[in-house]
């Protein structure tokens, strides 16, 4: 009897588990930004998380949880309820470079499930336009002819920027000095005045003053080209083949979220991110939109984590906060 009681017992709550997910959602879906609004990850948001909120019948929800370069939002959703209704917006820095370099509140690879690489935001190469290179050849030559006494800017040490122009050194074999930052913007301005010779800052950062002329694009450090400067180059197409340091953006959930839920949310980033309005804005923004599944999603994120660890162990790189 006690036997029945319990098979029934299970059978009750896997009903009730599917019926849950079928109907999934059910009311608004809080979607966790951890930077402050205006941002790239927080207009990634609002641009995506609207369509999506269409796609599933309620609203997404903007909760912007800045603090520790990402790490508070990312807390928060990783000990949130399993259910579907708490969404993150997690990026590069809190998820595979912070964990080597210091002991987070969360398990970036235990506590959340990657639902979905949105985008890319390449990490662009930016050179003041008096400066004689105008190739990612000539700079190559340019910065070897010059080893040691080129500066270059980043958005501060430890970020995704300075990361990817210490694993350009590594592989060039040629020194430029770091001059770190608090943010993209006062690097930028600083090569447009002359005050450093180059950053290496996002395309988001940088697109305007590029187009403006105030900024000579010479080199992005993803696989690919930017889908926002497509004439622009890959330092991999420039002879440093396999480099690649994207900045990026994902969607994650709290772990043990149900199945059927993660694959109704992935379902709903894949058409967002097909509707051409959406393309376009993320586009215009500096991203490259991707879209991948979660096994993709996985390999990705264990494919960071690997790489930036090798960088920040070379370098003895420890975190600006």
């Amino acid at each position: 009897m006690k036997r029945r009681l319990a098979l029934g017992a299970v059978l009750v709550l896997a009903l009730c588990g599917g019926a849950s997910a079928q109907t999934y959602p059910t009311k608004p879906i809080k979607l966790v930004v951890p930077f402050t609004p205006g941002g790239v990850t927080d207009n990634i948001g609002r641009v995506f998380g609207e369509r999506m909120g269409r796609e599933l019948g309620q609203p997404l929800v903007i909760d912007n949880r800045a603090g520790a370069n990402g790490r508070i939002g990312t807390d928060l959703v990783a000990k949130s309820a399993p259910d579907g209704y708490t969404l993150l917006l997690g990026g590069i820095g809190a998820l595979t470079i912070h964990p080597h370099m210091m002991k987070v509140p969360y398990d970036p690879v235990n506590d959340l499930i990657p639902i979905s690489l949105i985008a890319t935001n390449d990490v662009v190469i930016v050179m003041n336009p008096k400066l004689p290179p105008r190739t990612a050849a000539e700079f190559l030559a340019y910065v070897k002819a010059n080893s040691g006494k080129l500066q270059y800017g980043s958005s501060g040490i430890g970020a995704p920027t300075h990361l990817a122009a210490e694993m350009f050194k590594s592989q060039v074999g040629f020194d430029m000095t770091h001059v770190p930052y608090k943010g993209d913007s006062a690097a930028i301005m600083d090569v447009v005045s002359g005050t450093v010779d180059m950053s290496f800052s996002t395309v988001s950062a940088t697109i305007a003053l590029i187009k403006a002329s105030k900024l000579r694009a010479i080199a992005v450090t993803g696989l690919a080209r930017s889908q926002t400067l497509p004439d622009v180059p890959t330092l991999d197409e420039a002879g440093l083949k396999g480099f690649s340091a994207d900045t990026w953006i994902g969607l994650f959930a709290p772990a043990h979220t149900p199945d059927p839920i993660i694959k109704r949310l992935y379902e709903a980033t894949k058409i967002s991110l097909a509707d051409p309005d959406v393309r376009q804005k993320l586009i215009d923004g500096g991203n490259n939109i991707v879209g991948s599944n979660t096994p993709e999603f996985t390999a990705f994120l264990a494919t960071e984590s690997k790489k930036w660890g090798t960088v920040i162990r070379a370098g003895n790189i420890k975190l600006d906060e």
